[in-house]
């Protein structure tokens, strides 16, 4: 399943998807992409694939059931479409267009830094 969320953003699209909740996959050819566990195996997991584009964020998201077998005749025991990969979608669009609206909070400007904190 694929979808463009458009920006602005608050984050690159390496950020926004270890923020929630995905690690960084190495795959075949040296290619970046993301997955997230649903138990403490490795597979079921959901797999992502995004890409920065235009200031907003394309995401191709699929559901890996077992491990890919590339190397003998390219099967692969992936998901694209149903309705755990919809809720997952779902999930990645709210949070990110939660994060985009945030108000950007401004740091606090001190004269005294640590220790004026403490000593006033």
């Amino acid at each position: 399943m694929q979808t463009f969320i458009s920006g602005p953003l608050s984050d690159n699209s390496r950020n926004l998807m270890r923020r929630f909740g995905y690690g960084e996959h190495i795959g075949h050819g040296g290619q970046i992409s993301f997955s997230r566990r649903l138990s403490g195996s490795d597979f079921p997991r959901f797999h992502a694939y995004v890409e920065d584009v235009n200031g907003g964020m394309k995401i191709n998201l699929h559901l890996d059931q077992k491990p890919s077998n590339l190397g003998s005749g390219a099967m692969h025991g992936g998901e694209y479409e149903g309705p755990m990969i919809a809720d997952e979608m779902g999930r990645l669009r709210r949070m990110i267009e939660n994060t985009s609206s945030e108000p950007k909070e401004e740091e606090e400007k001190t004269s005294g830094g640590f220790w004026g904190k403490i000593f006033g």
